[in-house]
């Protein structure tokens, strides 16, 4: 039977109604196509007791291999619910055993449906060229700003109007050493390139995209090298606000934090190579009394604005926004502000 193969390129999204990878969920999870749905051929013990086959009987490992593929093939064809119209692309890891099984049964059907050349790892080649090259035609304005600023906050507002790369949303993290989500892990590497690639690629080219101004690392992750040399040569807007609402307003945005502060303190382990024994025994005391506004004010004085001022690599700023909060309010000055 012949095969319809393909390479990823940049429309492959929009010319498949149906991506679905065929590799096992821990692959998925890993990284995946954006919009892929994940029909695995074999899960992941299934996979795993094969290749373990394999080594020692190559033709019994393809035996029992073909047998657990045809059973899992059956309760994708019942849980998919494919309609004739659907245009789809099947992947597996390098486009081998795996992906042909699910197209040639498809094919035989009569749906129409291609195979991805080389399979994920095409698309991961894709991926790496982006970064390489393609992103060298982007250009980024970039919200600065003090800690408590709110620049993800505004951020998100101004999605509504304009490009926006929330780099902190797509990698689970608030980009500090407080800046763990409870309960929420952040992604691979991988998959934090795949989905700042995808929500680039939605924006409108045209027009300059907005970013946060970011250190190039955020909690476990870091930023492709050339979208990080991009983003330090954009224009730089920076928002400036009294102390006292940056308090208020992290104390708002951290409130999980004050609700265990079991987190906190391991972290007051890590601000000790960086804040004087007698700061940190202050800075326990305030979170003992729950004093929480004189906590914060303690932590932005004796780090964050610190290393703000000392490590702030966005430095040519184009223009300077004095708000009073982190408000609707203020977003409309912001945005009358990005107009003059």
């Amino acid at each position: 039977m012949y095969i319809k193969k393909i390479d990823f390129q940049i429309n492959t999204l929009s010319n498949y109604s149906q991506i679905i990878d065929v590799r096992t969920p821990d692959e998925f999870n890993e990284d995946s196509i954006p919009t892929s749905i994940n029909q695995p051929v074999l899960n992941n013990l299934q996979r795993k007791e094969i290749g373990k086959i394999y080594k020692e009987d190559p033709f019994k490992a393809r035996n029992l291999g073909a047998q657990r593929v045809i059973k899992n093939i059956n309760k994708i064809l019942s849980r998919m619910k494919l309609k004739k119209s659907d245009n789809i692309l099947i992947y597996c890891w390098r486009g081998g055993m795996r992906s042909s099984s699910l197209y040639m049964v498809l094919k035989s059907i009569g749906y129409n449906v291609a195979m991805l050349e080389k399979g994920y790892k095409s698309y991961r080649k894709y991926i790496n060229n982006f970064f390489e090259n393609d992103i060298k035609t982007f250009n980024f304005n970039v919200l600065n700003g003090l800690t408590g600023t709110g620049k993800t906050f505004f951020l998100n507002k101004m999605s509504k109007f304009f490009n926006v790369l929330d780099i902190e949303k797509l990698a689970q993290h608030k980009g500090s050493i407080l800046g763990n989500l409870p309960n929420i892990q952040q992604p691979s590497q991988k998959r934090f390139e795949s989905l700042i690639w995808y929500c680039l690629i939605k924006s409108d080219l045209k027009k300059k995209v907005w970013v946060e101004s970011e250190s190039n690392r955020i909690g476990k992750l870091f930023l492709p090298n050339n979208l990080f040399k991009k983003m330090k040569e954009g224009k730089v807007y920076k928002i400036e606000m009294p102390i006292k609402k940056r308090i208020n307003f992290i104390i708002k945005d951290y409130e999980y934090l004050i609700k265990d502060e079991r987190i906190v303190r391991k972290s007051l382990e890590v601000f000790k190579r960086f804040i004087p024994t007698s700061e940190i025994e202050k800075i326990n005391s305030f979170l003992k009394n729950k004093e929480f506004k004189r906590f914060v004010e303690c932590l932005l004085k004796n780090h964050y604005d610190r290393v703000y001022r000392k490590r702030n690599i966005y430095r040519k700023t184009s223009k300077i926004i004095n708000l009073q909060s982190v408000s609707d309010k203020s977003f409309k000055f912001l945005l009358d502000s990005l107009k003059t």
